[in-house]
């Protein structure tokens, strides 16, 4: 049986884009599916020796290890090199190396390493994401899950599925599933968030579902939780970058799901002066306006 990724690509955007680069969705997928391999490889000997890692404390406070590092030249390096030759925007480009981002049509966003918290503490919880932007809007994402040797791929109009490590396309094709009343609502939310923050959110869905239960869950591991079926909803209202989102705003829809402002309109990225993603929540069912529920009085 064909899966979505042996089929014709049927997001007109990206479709255009290959074409250029005389590229095709599976020669595509087949290349990033190669590269993320070889980068989780990477990650996991680096893993393997967090507690003796040198951790630098970056500008607006977030960690930065050997590990970051070594990610981001691999993954940035192999993304320039493609067919297509589009740009890099990585947690750990320079400003020199996208003092030109607003003039770019399309690009990569790349986190090399989200979840470094997590990656120091050897929590398991941490991944590699990669998200091609076409015109603002995320079209492609990919979240690896280097300790879970899994790669979740999705293609906002074709399709998601999960890829197991070192198996090229031979993937599983995913679905998000709709909510069912009156089941528990299960709403993601990081040990890391404030408890003041997570009870508010909690109380806001409360109002419109009877139940609402809190899991805890790391990193862009919580759009995956989302797609999988073991979470409903996933809201952010505290700070984190577009890099954090980008690849997980790509899979969720593409899977069936939403990913939406407060306002409740599709999030755009490298479309403004900060690099700061904005409000949202990533949704399951995307017949549930969470948008609207949870941010009516915020």
């Amino acid at each position: 049986m064909l899966m979505w990724w042996s089929e014709q690509n049927s997001n007109t955007q990206l479709q255009t884009l290959l074409a250029h680069g005389g590229m095709t969705q599976q020669s595509l997928l087949s290349d990033l599916l190669g590269l993320m391999d070889e980068a989780s490889a990477i990650a996991r000997e680096y893993y393997r020796k967090a507690d003796e890692l040198d951790v630098i404390k970056k500008g607006d406070s977030t960690p930065l290890t050997e590990a970051d590092t070594a990610l981001h030249h691999l993954i940035t390096g192999h993304l320039r090199s493609m067919a297509i030759g589009l740009p890099v925007l990585s947690e750990e480009s320079n400003l020199e190396e996208i003092a030109t981002r607003h003039t770019w049509k399309a690009c990569w966003i790349v986190d090399p390493l989200d979840g470094t918290k997590e990656f120091i503490e050897k929590t398991d919880q941490f991944t590699i994401n990669v998200s091609l932007v076409i015109d603002g809007r995320a079209e492609l994402g990919i979240i690896s899950i280097p300790c879970l040797h899994e790669h979740w791929v999705g293609i906002v109009g074709n399709g998601a599925a999960i890829f197991s490590e070192g198996k090229g396309l031979s993937g599983r094709a995913i679905k998000t599933q709709a909510y069912i009343s009156p089941n528990p609502l299960v709403m993601l939310a990081s040990h890391r968030h404030a408890p003041k923050r997570v009870e508010a959110l909690m109380s806001s869905l409360t109002a419109s579902f009877s139940e609402v239960h809190r899991l805890n869950s790391g990193s862009a591991v919580k759009f995956c939780d989302v797609v999988s079926g073991a979470a409903d909803v996933y809201p952010r209202t505290s700070p984190c970058s577009e890099w954090d989102v980008a690849a997980g705003d790509a899979l969720v829809r593409a899977a069936g799901g939403s990913v939406t402002d407060r306002e409740g309109h599709q999030i755009l990225y490298n479309q403004r002066e900060s690099l700061l993603a904005q409000p949202f929540v990533a949704a399951a069912d995307p017949m549930i306006n969470f948008a609207k529920i949870i941010f009516a009085d915020r």
